[in-house]
C-alpha cells in the first residue's frame, strides 16, 4: 500500500504492508531531485519500485540499517542502477543477514541484503546539497540530512512524537537528547520523520520533546538517587505499560526508556573500579 503527496519538491511515499495497519507501523521515504530518503520495508519493495517508474530517481540514502528503512535497496539497485549510501557503520549491517522479532517480520519482513557505499559530510543532487548530520541516538548508524536554503531536515527515526513512553533495549536517550538539540540549533524550516507525518514550523515541537526527556531524566535521577531500582521507578513514573510494548515482545518498553537514562551510572560505577 503506498499513499504519497507533495511537500514543496518533496515527494513523500507512505507504505504499508495493509492499508488498515496502524499508523505507527506505516514507513516514509522521500524523494527530491533524485535522491530517495530511505526505502522501506520489505513487503511494500516491489510496490516501490514500480511506483518510482515514472520518477525522477538517480541515488539513496538510507538513514540508518534498520529492516524498515532499507528493503528495497536491492530492487531500486537491480531495476535502476542506483548508488546507495549509508553511515559507514551501516555499510556491513546493510549487507548483512539479520534477525526479527515475529512483529518485525509480519509488519516490515526481511529486507535482502544489499551492497551500499559510506556516506561523507554531504550528499549532493543537481540542485541541492544536503549535509549528513550523525545522530547515534536511537542507533550508532543513524544520521540526518539537512538542506539549508529550503531548510528540509530528514530525521529518520530520531523524531517521532513530543512525549515518547517507550524505547528500544538499544535506544540511547542521553545521547538522543543531544541529537535534537544539535538538530533543533539548525532552526529547520520542514522536517520529514520517517515514521509520522511532515512537520512545518518544528522548532516548537523539538523544544517540547527536548524539554519532555531532560525533565524525564531529572526525574529517574532523582528517584534513583533516594535507592529505588529500576522496575521501581517505572511503576512510578510509568505504572501502565503501553500496548506497544506487547505488540512488540517487549522490544519497546518504558522499562528500557528507564534503564537507558540509567546506563550513566553503570558506567560511572565501571570507571571507579
Amino acid at each position: 500500500m503506498i499513499e504519497s503527496r507533495l511537500h514543496d519538491e518533496v515527494l513523500q511515499i507512505r507504505m504499508s504492508r495493509y492499508e488498515d495497519f496502524p499508523a505507527g507501523t506505516w514507513v516514509n521515504a522521500f524523494l527530491v531531485d533524485g535522491l530517495l530518503v530511505d526505502t522501506g520495508a520489505a513487503h511494500t519493495a516491489e510496490e516501490l519500485k514500480s511506483f518510482l517508474g515514472d520518477k525522477y530517481l538517480n541515488q539513496a540514502v538510507n538513514t540508518h540499517s534498520h529492516e524498515d528503512h532499507v528493503a528495497a535497496n536491492r530492487f531500486l539497485q537491480d531495476t535502476y542502477r542506483i548508488e546507495i549510501y549509508a553511515h559507514p557503520l551501516a555499510v556491513d549491517k546493510i549487507a548483512g543477514p539479520v534477525t526479527l522479532y515475529p512483529y518485525q517480520e509480519d509488519v516490515w519482513g526481511y529486507p535482502v541484503p544489499s551492497k551500499v557505499k559510506p556516506l561523507g559530510n554531504y550528499i549532493a543532487t543537481e540542485h541541492y546539497s544536503f549535509d549528513v548530520i550523525p545522530t547515534p541516538g536511537h542507533e550508532r548508524d543513524h544520521v540526518c540530512l539537512f538542506e539549508k536554503k529550503n531548510g528540509w531536515l530528514f530525521t529518520g527515526d530520531l523524531y517521532v512524537t513530543t512525549a515518547p513512553v517507550v524505547c528500544r533495549p538499544n535506544d540511547d536517550m542521553p545521547q538522543t537528547i543531544k541529537d535534537l538539540k544539535k538538530i533543533r540549533g539548525l532552526n529547520p524550516h520542514t522536517i520529514f520523520p520517517a515514521p509520522t507525518h511532515v512537520v512545518t514550523s518544528p522548532c516548537e515541537k523539538l523544544d517540547k520533546l527536548i524539554s519532555y526527556l531532560e525533565a524525564l531524566e531529572e526525574r529517574i535521577d532523582r528517584l534513583y538517587r533516594r535507592g529505588m531500582g529500576e522496575a521501581e521507578i517505572k511503576q512510578e513514573i510509568f505504572p501502565e505499560d503501553s500496548i506497544i510494548t506487547e505488540a512488540t515482545q517487549q522490544q519497546f518498553s518504558s522499562l528500557n526508556m528507564i534503564k537507558s537514562f540509567l546506563k550513566k551510572y553503570e558506567r560511572q560505577d565501571k570507571e571507579k573500579r
